[in-house]
């Protein structure tokens, strides 16, 4: 993605090229790394796939950045960049600057990536200026982070922070969707790094933003550096290098191919001086401009200018919701479903806390410190100006808490949806069906007009009343431990498993790990009769729970054993140690004399 100092990869084995823009390569000997070329996080030295492959790959893009899929290997010679029409570019500071961005977007470029952080520090001095100005010469555009040292999730919070202090927030009329760049850092892995911390990476930004991140990422990269495990990437377009031959595609990643291809790091653009990474898009100039929040003919906004998506009556898409708009007010003590929505888009702007339709101290709390991360009057009320920053655009294919805050309001309507975080046709449904008898254009996308319409509306069903709040030590009852794990995307435990007497530090632990790890969790055991009642720290006594190791539990597994501490078997079973959000967890990889692997873990 970065260019510097004139040195690349270009290969499958790791043959060192000095690229010379006047001369021939000269080819230096293979894993070499000349005398000079310096390491840290600004410095990389990328790896690229260069061998053919043999058989065919067809590959079809849906809607935007939708569903890309590809059978068998890529092609020899596939459809040269130049067939498509809609292009792009990214930047950093290895970028000679200032960057003409009127001259780029006049020359026929339509989006551009900028690179504003790496690691759990970094980050790129020319971000914030080259992201308002892009913005303000008409290019779509979206900040990138290069993956580096650091967990996934200390990582997206470095990445979240940076560009929100720019304007960036996901929804903005011109704004894609953010990008993880996932590539070799002089010539090697990124320490620490697997499909569990890319996956933690990736579920922390989407919560924070709304939409699902970019992947910029190879075929050989993943192959090596995440061991083919890319389960982590499954919901997130793929932005794929590949230079040599012209005509040849990138190789898909799991069996999917590109939305974004980068085929040159030595290109031309109108208004940029030296080399230029230039990239084509798949779809059309429309489908992109639906993905950047923009309705036809409309500009994007400037970073700051605005929440809303366009001029639509149905999704609320001017630059916000009218100043004139009443909203509800929330504050200590109120009580509802506007209250659990509330809670569900604090957490998707990554100010968490529970979601039980109780506005209390944590809800305060997080309501105060997001007014004042958007300017805005820290009071811990909820009025006009509070609700215009928090509602985003949600769509088909939006994932998160802001998904989960727009089915909870579309349920109040006697909707039959799951409250599950993911926008998939019967949410859609439900919205065109709200849309069109509430007089709004029904096109079942969530803007700030269908917001303020639903929050606003009566409710035709009542949510149930919520249970008295959860004490954050103790013991908990079943219902409460379920709604606390329900806000946290976990879903309830399997088959007769009980949660009645888990202790809350137990709850907040599992919690922990679903968002240290990225992984789906799945509950298999906990306080019901069965287990071995030896010991203080027991299931019955509420300290434990079990979890699947199988399917989608593989992720966990992978999770603790690439992370935690290994300590001393517990008999013949293996066990790891660790640290969650201050609560210390014992990981049992326990294997009964009856069957069913499973991880016996105990928060302390």
């Amino acid at each position: 993605m970065e260019w510097r100092s004139g040195y690349r990869w270009d290969g499958g084995t790791p043959n060192l090229h000095l690229v010379d823009a006047a001369k021939a390569p000269h080819q230096l000997p293979s894993g070499r790394v000349p005398a000079g070329l310096t390491t840290g996080e600004e410095v990389r030295i990328i790896s690229k796939k260069t061998a053919l492959q043999a058989g065919a790959m067809a590959a079809v893009a849906a809607v935007g950045f939708g569903v890309i899929s590809a059978s068998g290997s890529e092609r020899a010679q596939a459809s040269s960049p130049t067939v498509y029409s809609v292009k792009g570019f990214d930047t950093s500071h290895h970028n000679a600057h200032p960057i003409q961005w009127s001259t780029a977007a006049r020359g026929g470029y339509s989006f551009v990536f900028h690179k504003a952080s790496q690691g759990t520090g970094y980050k790129d001095p020319t971000f914030r200026g080259d992201f308002a100005a892009a913005s303000r010469a008409g290019l779509m555009n979206a900040p990138y982070h290069m993956y580096s040292s650091g967990s996934g999730a200390a990582q997206a919070a470095h990445f979240i922070t940076t560009v929100r202090v720019a304007g960036y927030n996901g929804r903005t009329a011109g704004q894609l969707p953010p990008v993880v760049d996932l590539e070799t850092l002089d010539g090697e892995c990124p320490s620490g790094i697997s499909s569990a911390q890319v996956g933690a990476f990736l579920s922390t930004t989407r919560q924070a933003f709304g939409v699902n991140p970019i992947v910029y990422t190879s075929k050989a990269f993943t192959d090596r550096c995440l061991r083919g495990d890319v389960s982590a990437l499954k919901n997130s377009p793929l932005w794929q290098p590949r230079y040599k031959s012209g005509t040849r595609e990138p190789a898909p990643v799991g069996g999917r191919g590109w939305s974004i291809w980068q085929h040159t790091e030595t290109g031309t653009v109108p208004g940029l001086r030296g080399n230029v990474d230039v990239n084509a898009y798949r779809g059309t100039l429309t489908q992109l401009r639906t993905l950047a929040h923009l309705s036809p003919g409309q500009p994007p906004a400037q970073p700051g200018t605005g929440t809303g998506t366009g001029s639509g009556t149905g999704t609320g898409t001017g630059t916000t919701t009218p100043s004139t708009a009443v909203w509800p007010l929330l504050k200590t003590g109120a009580r509802g479903v506007n209250v659990t929505t509330a809670q569900h888009l604090l957490a998707a702007t990554g100010h968490s806390t529970t979601a039980d339709g109780i506005y209390g101290p944590s809800t305060r709390n997080a309501t105060t410190a997001f007014q004042r991360a958007h300017g805005l009057t820290a009071d811990g009320i909820i009025g006009p100006n509070t609700w215009n920053k928090l509602v985003p655009t949600v769509r088909s294919g939006s994932n998160g808490s802001a998904v989960k805050a727009a089915q909870a309001q579309l349920a109040g309507y006697g909707n039959r949806i799951t409250v599950d975080g993911a926008f998939g046709p019967a949410t859609r449904n439900a919205a065109t069906a709200f849309q069109r008898a509430h007089g709004l254009t029904a096109d079942g996308i969530i803007g700030p007009k269908t917001w303020n319409k639903l929050i606003n509306g009566t409710k035709t069903t009542t949510p149930p009343a919520p249970t008295k709040p959860a004490p954050t030590n103790g013991k908990l009852t079943h219902r409460q431990a379920l709604t606390q794990l329900a806000a946290a995307g976990i879903k309830a435990p399997v088959g007769r498993t009980s949660l009645g007497g888990v202790r809350a530090r137990t709850i907040q632990g599992v919690i922990a790990l679903k968002k240290a790890s990225g992984c789906t969790i799945t509950i298999t055991g906990g306080t019901e009769s069965g287990h071995s009642t030896r010991g203080n720290h027991s299931h019955a006594n509420g300290y434990k729970l079990d979890l699947r190791t199988r399917d989608e539990g593989r992720c966990v597994t992978n999770w603790i054993k690439t992370t935690q501490r290994k300590g001393a078997p517990r008999g013949k079973d293996a066990r790891w140690h660790g640290t969650l959000n201050g609560i210390s967890a014992e990981y049992v990889y326990e294997i009964p004399r009856s069957g069913g692997v499973h991880w016996d873990i105990t928060f302390i």
